[in-house]
């Protein structure tokens, strides 16, 4: 079993829309059993895929209040996709972290992955992780395998990249084996700013660029309002066809699938 972990300390770069339809295409169109975890106490990921309900699925994970994953699990309509999801609940767990007594929960993630291991219930593990280097975010590198920077073609994107990567290093004494599978660049478009942009990341990045890229769409958006993946929303679109060539690129990569 393989754990993806969707990271970066920046809002607004795509995070939450690269987890929702990685874990659709490997639902749907690889026939793996994905687990999608929201970690961001934003829950955008929850509002996309769950009926509009309280759902405090992940707090109580790492709080320890939770003795098995399957009781903080929601089934979603997508054959094959379930998800643990999140509330603004998940910033209290920061608090916790902050005075000192949060060992167990920087552990609860792994812990889970490694009993959903053992049970061989799925297949992936998607993480969607909030724009902050909070303790749900710690406990999610902390059980990844690889972890997946989703970042825009401007110079904030480019130039925090290595502070990035060592703040990524730092929590590596968690999980030694984690390994950043590369930066996949969103929102792309023909224009000078954004191939110069595209071209400075390529050559000055620390960690591998995609080759793949996003491109920037109205269908995102729209999708995000029919709380849907862009892939289901429209399936045509130019981001469901580059969302499709990057997933088989990340599979190809990183051996994500396991044959099912």
């Amino acid at each position: 079993m393989r754990t993806c972990a969707i990271l970066n300390m920046k809002g607004g770069v795509g995070k939450t829309t690269t987890a929702i339809n990685l874990s659709y295409i490997l639902a749907t169109s690889y026939q793996q059993r994905v687990l999608l975890v929201d970690a961001d106490g934003q829950a955008n990921a929850t509002r996309a895929l769950l009926p509009g309900e309280n759902y405090d699925g992940l707090t109580p994970l790492l709080s320890g209040l939770a003795s098995c994953y399957d009781e903080v699990i929601a089934h979603t309509e997508i054959p094959g996709l379930d998800i643990v999801p999140a509330s603004n609940s998940l910033w209290q767990i920061d608090l916790t972290c902050i005075t000192g007594h949060g060992h167990n929960t920087l552990r609860a993630l792994r812990d889970m992955r490694d009993a959903i291991d053992e049970d061989s219930s799925y297949d992936v593990i998607v993480i969607d992780c909030p724009p902050s280097f909070s303790g749900a975010c710690v406990a999610a590198i902390a059980a990844s395998n690889s972890i997946i920077i989703p970042v825009l073609p401007d110079a904030f994107s480019a130039e925090g990249m290595e502070d990035l990567v060592a703040q990524i290093d730092g929590v590596r004494k968690l999980q030694p084996d984690v390994r950043i599978a590369g930066c996949l660049i969103n929102q792309f478009h023909r224009s000078d700013v954004v191939l110069d942009a595209e071209e400075y990341l390529r050559e000055s990045s620390p960690v591998p660029v995609f080759e793949t890229v996003i491109h920037r769409t109205d269908k995102v958006l729209e999708s995000t309002w029919a709380h849907q993946p862009v892939l289901l929303w429209s399936p045509r679109s130019s981001a469901a066809r580059d969302f499709r060539a990057w997933a088989q690129e990340l599979v190809r990569k990183e051996a994500l699938c396991n044959g099912r």
